[in-house]
C-alpha cells in the first residue's frame, strides 16, 4: 500500500528544515488518488464515525458552559442541550472544534 501522501512534506526538500503546514499542502489529484486507494476497514471507519458523532454531541452539550468555573458547573450541571454560553450558540450548535474536524474530513473527502 502506497502511503506517500501521509509523509511529511517540506518547503525545501534539500535542507528539510520547514515542514509544510496542513493548510499549505498541495492536495493534487495524485494525492487524492493515493488516499482513495487506501484499504479502509469498515469496523475502524465505523469507530471513527462514532467517535466523531460523540465529539459533536459532547461539544454541543457542553458549549453553553465552556470556560465556566467548576463552582458554576457544580451548581448548574449539564442535563440537556441549551443555547447561549461564551459563544452565544443556538441550542444544539457545536463549537469551532467540531467545525475544524468537519472541514478537515471534507478536505480529505473522508466524510
Amino acid at each position: 500500500m502506497d502511503t506517500k501522501c501521509f509523509d511529511l512534506q517540506f518547503h525545501d526538500e534539500t535542507n528539510r528544515q520547514q515542514v509544510i503546514k496542513p493548510d499549505e499542502i498541495d492536495l493534487t489529484n495524485e494525492n487524492k488518488v493515493l488516499i482513495s486507494k487506501l484499504s479502509i476497514d469498515q469496523r475502524i471507519l465505523n469507530s471513527i464515525k462514532g467517535s466523531l458523532f460523540g465529539l459533536a454531541i459532547g461539544d454541543a452539550l457542553g458549549a453553553h458552559v465552556e470556560f465556566r468555573p467548576q463552582t458554576y458547573l457544580k451548581e448548574n450541571p449539564v442535563k440537556d442541550l441549551q443555547g447561549g454560553g461564551t459563544w452565544g450558540l443556538e441550542k444544539g450548535q457545536f463549537t469551532v472544534i467540531c467545525c475544524g474536524t468537519g472541514s478537515m474530513l471534507s478536505y480529505l473527502n473522508l466524510s
